[in-house]
C-alpha cells in the first residue's frame, strides 16, 4: 500500500497507476479477457524490447494468465497474429519497432538467403 506516496492523487488515475507500475515487473499475472492486461504486456513489450532483457529476441516474456486454462502460459512464447486479435498483444507491436522499412525489408532478404 503506497496511498501516503500519492495522497492527492485522484482515484480515476489508479488503474493508470497499477499499468505503469506492473509494466516494470518481473513477473506479471493478468486476466485474459481484461484490456489492462492486455495494456501492461504491450507495455512490457516495449520495456523488454528497449533494455534487452530476457526475452527480447523472441517476444515472450514473465506473463501469465490465472484463466482460462489453456491461455495460463500464452505470453512465454512467441505467437503471431491470429483471430481473434481482441483478447492479448502480439508481439509484432513491440518487436523491431524502430527499425525503418528498408533495415526490414533487408533483414528479410537475408533470411530468405540463408
Amino acid at each position: 500500500d503506497f496511498l501516503d506516496v500519492i495522497p492527492t492523487v485522484n482515484t480515476n488515475y489508479y488503474g493508470m497507476i497499477d499499468q505503469l507500475v506492473a509494466y516494470k515487473s518481473r513477473v506479471f499475472f493478468g486476466t485474459w479477457w481484461s484490456t489492462l492486461s492486455g495494456y501492461v504486456n504491450r507495455m512490457r513489450g516495449y520495456y523488454i524490447t528497449k533494455n534487452k532483457l530476457e526475452g527480447y529476441k523472441d517476444g515472450s516474456m514473465y506473463s501469465y494468465y490465472f484463466v482460462p486454462e489453456g491461455r495460463v502460459k500464452e505470453m512465454r512464447q512467441y505467437i503471431p497474429v491470429r483471430f481473434p486479435i481482441y483478447c492479448r498483444e502480439f508481439p509484432i507491436s513491440w518487436r523491431d519497432i524502430d527499425k525503418g522499412i528498408k533495415e526490414i525489408a533487408n533483414s528479410i532478404k537475408e533470411a530468405i538467403k540463408k
